[in-house]
């Protein structure tokens, strides 16, 4: 529910901006140097964001399996898919917003990869299975030792 969530309000911004309830191009007119340092900060925002939210996730679940129950452990997994989905959403939005403020397709290109990169943030069954799985066999471990 909450990947419908945040691409409907993506599509509803987008909606928004096609029939001029975000001023299209308000802030181009402020000049090449401004509309430059908005390019970077939405480029940055997404060089830094769609690697952070697939590879953070992955880290903090390992570090954390060993001190969980399946419970907290379950808990945590929805928690770190809602901060990598919620990563993702901002870089999305904001390429939406830089889009049709600037009419520059650089913030169209980092919206859609923002978007792309949500599809790899659904935790679906396999992925549940697999995370259960690898805490019953870390939870194993530690009773073996």
């Amino acid at each position: 529910m909450e990947l419908f969530a945040a691409w409907g309000i993506v599509v509803l911004t987008w909606i928004l901006g096609e029939f001029d309830v975000i001023p299209n191009g308000a802030l181009a007119a402020r000049g090449q140097q401004f509309e430059f340092c908005v390019d970077v900060a939405l480029i940055l925002l997404t060089i830094v964001s769609v690697p952070l939210a697939l590879r953070l996730f992955s880290l903090n679940t390992q570090r954390s399996l060993r001190r969980m129950d399946k419970d907290e452990a379950l808990s945590s997994y929805h928690r770190w898919s809602l901060v990598r989905l919620l990563l993702l959403w901002l870089c999305a939005e904001a390429g939406v917003l830089v889009y049709f403020l600037l009419m520059d397709d650089k913030g169209i290109l980092c919206a859609c990869i923002a978007l792309v990169a949500t599809f790899f943030c659904v935790p679906s069954a396999r992925k549940v299975k697999q995370f259960l799985n690898s805490l019953n066999k870390e939870g194993e471990e530690q009773i073996d030792q």
